[in-house]
């Protein structure tokens, strides 16, 4: 065993806790995400017996890549105040939505929007949106600002929509383990977010790099 090992460990160990304890903390005062309902659909709480359908969809969206082990954790602990789902007629989860806080996060007020997804089966029946408007509600009425997002350059089936629904590129920053160029963008909830339910068809607009003052390394 290397002698860096048992250090690398150490760090790993410590960095899950601290993410951990960082959302706890945060949430603890949070109310429960509110029951909704869409088109025969329930959006609520993602609650530890729906954690497990949740997870499933996550892995199935990433090609069979799993959600890391602290955050886990972090969504069996408070998942009725982090996370959002859809259930079907039978109660499956059919759509979700995972939220947490980074640092920078708790320093500007917001909510990292880590993951949001639909089954293919049930998309196209506004199930994405209803997501969103949940989580939005949700994390407004608890006193958060708005929420913040991580987008590769080149993803534009993701980049796009994003931005017309009021998101900013605020920095951009090559990834250091991929190497591949990425934007952190946020959307105020009060000042930037665009409804799409409310809004009629514009043309898409195009990716606007960050000003040379934004233009630095993006810190988690």
């Amino acid at each position: 065993m290397s002698f860096h090992t048992p250090h690398r460990y150490v760090r790993v160990v410590f960095e899950a806790a601290a993410l951990i304890a960082r959302n706890l903390r945060r949430a603890r005062e949070f109310t429960t995400v509110p029951l909704r309902h869409h088109d025969g659909y329930r959006l609520c709480a993602m609650r530890p017996p729906h954690l497990a359908g949740a997870l499933s969809l996550y892995a199935e969206l990433h090609e069979g890549r799993t959600l890391d082990l602290p955050r886990r954790w972090l969504y069996r602990l408070a998942g009725n105040r982090l996370g959002v789902v859809a259930l079907d007629v039978k109660g499956r989860v059919v759509g979700a939505a995972f939220y947490g806080f980074s640092r920078r996060d708790l320093h500007e007020g917001r909510v990292h929007s880590s993951f949001s997804g639909v089954h293919p089966a049930h998309r196209g029946r506004g199930l994405a949106t209803e997501l969103r408007r949940t989580a939005i509600l949700h994390f407004r009425a608890n006193g958060v600002r708005g929420y913040s997002s991580r987008i590769s350059a080149d993803n534009v089936a993701s980049l796009k929509p994003s931005l017309r629904l009021g998101f900013r590129i605020v920095d951009r920053y090559q990834d250091p383990v991929s190497g591949e160029l990425r934007y952190y963008l946020v959307c105020d909830f009060d000042d930037d977010y665009q409804d799409d339910a409310t809004q009629e068809p514009t043309p898409e607009p195009e990716p606007q790099p960050p000003t040379t003052e934004t233009e630095r390394k993006a810190v988690p």
